[in-house]
C-alpha cells in the first residue's frame, strides 16, 4: 500500500523546505506510519521535534459521500499526541481543510494596501 497521495500521477508523501515539513497520506494508518518512520530517522541523526507546533489536518473529499470517517484516533510523534487544526501556515501561506483560499487572499490584499500606503 502506498503511503502518499497521488498528485499529477506522482505519489507524494512529503513536502519539505528547510526545517518545514508537510506529510501527506490518504489514510490514518498511512500518516501514522509516516510519522513513525520520521521519528526513527530523526532519532538516528539526533533531531528533535517541537510537537507543540506540529499539527494535523484532515482534508475531506470534495464529494461528501466519499467521506469514510469524521473522527480519527489521535496521531503521535515520538510518543507525543498531536493536535488537529482546521488551518495551518506553511511557508507563509494559510492552508485550510475546507479548500478555501479566501482568508489568505484577504490577508494578501490587506498587506498590499499597507505597502501601498507606506509608499504614498
Amino acid at each position: 500500500m502506498d503511503s502518499g497521495c497521488i498528485y499529477f500521477g506522482i505519489n507524494v508523501n512529503l513536502l519539505a523546505y528547510a526545517d518545514d515539513l508537510v506529510l501527506l497520506a490518504p489514510s490514518w494508518w498511512a500518516l501514522q506510519s509516516l510519522l513513525d518512520v520520521l521519528a526513527v530517522a530523526a532519532n538516528k541523526i539526533m533531531m528533535t521535534f517541537n510537537t507543540s507546533k506540529t499539527t494535523c489536518g484532515i482534508f475531506n473529499p470534495c464529494n461528501r459521500f466519499k467521506t469514510v470517517s469524521d473522527s480519527f484516533l489521535q496521531f503521535t510523534l515520538s510518543g507525543c499526541k498531536l493536535k488537529f487544526v482546521e488551518q495551518f501556515k506553511y511557508l507563509g501561506h494559510l492552508i485550510r481543510n475546507s479548500f478555501s483560499d479566501n482568508n489568505n487572499i484577504n490577508r494578501e490584499i490587506k498587506a498590499m494596501f499597507t505597502r501601498n500606503n507606506l509608499l504614498c
